[in-house]
């Protein structure tokens, strides 16, 4: 799944945990900047082999889910997957400076303008999404000093989510500066959820998604840019990442 000839350097690229990260959070935003032209890239640091109910870690799992990855990867029109093969669950076991380090080299050779990533509370407060948006970060911020730094970083801002779930927000994860309509390739963002099978929510946030497309017709994503900031953006917001 890596075609670097499209745009060798450049485009929109995220940085996650887990496989199926990038379908509940980012699937619409990074099909339309595929379908924009720009090149869509992917990080992921764990390979899911802990995403069961006992948290316990199953290689059977971690292969699955990882073609599982490959599968939503191919229906949002990612270039590029990389997976990096760090414990699911104890990714906070993993030297912090490791992780700087691998997404820094990520990043450099790659060029992207604008990073997604996780916020302080990693919107769901689980621990692995919480130190990859904080290692991003930092990578981020060394990388500026060699003047290569992506334009942008938004984290994740799920305050329009089709749903009515409650999460213990970081300020920034609950006051999105970009609200990005999805409308257009919402089945795309169905698609790449129906692919990660092995996990129990995904049912019900399809269902979420599918309600939401019928009772409003509409459907977004939200995001905080936090490099460099902006000024709170309500009642307007902003509608393009890059």
């Amino acid at each position: 799944m890596t075609d670097r000839q499209r745009e060798p350097i450049g485009g929109l690229a995220a940085v996650f945990a887990h496989p199926d990260d990038e379908s509940f959070t980012a699937a619409g935003a990074l099909a339309l900047a595929h379908d924009a032209g720009r090149t869509v890239r992917l990080l992921l640091l764990t390979r899911g082999e802990a995403g069961n109910p006992e948290r316990s870690p199953d290689l059977d799992l971690a292969d699955t889910r990882e073609e599982e990855m490959r599968c939503a990867a191919a229906k949002i029109g990612m270039d590029e997957v990389t997976v990096v093969d760090h414990p699911d669950g104890r990714l906070s076991e993993v030297p912090f400076s490791t992780l700087v380090d691998e997404i820094a080299l990520w990043l450099a050779d790659r060029r992207p303008d604008a990073v997604i990533t996780f916020g302080a509370h990693g919107v769901t407060n689980d621990a692995d999404h919480v130190v990859v948006g904080a290692a991003t970060r930092w990578a981020v911020e060394r990388l500026a000093e060699s003047g290569i730094a992506p334009h942008a970083v938004y984290v994740v801002a799920p305050v329009f989510g089709p749903g009515h779930r409650s999460y213990d927000l970081s300020p920034e994860e609950g006051a999105a500066s970009h609200r990005i309509e999805i409308t257009e390739v919402a089945g795309r963002k169905l698609a790449a959820l129906a692919c990660h099978v092995s996990q129990t929510d995904v049912a019900e946030e399809i269902a979420e998604l599918r309600a939401a497309l019928d009772r409003d017709g509409v459907v977004y994503e939200g995001y905080t840019r936090v490099r460099p900031t902006v000024p709170a953006a309500r009642p307007t917001f902003y509608s393009r990442l890059v």
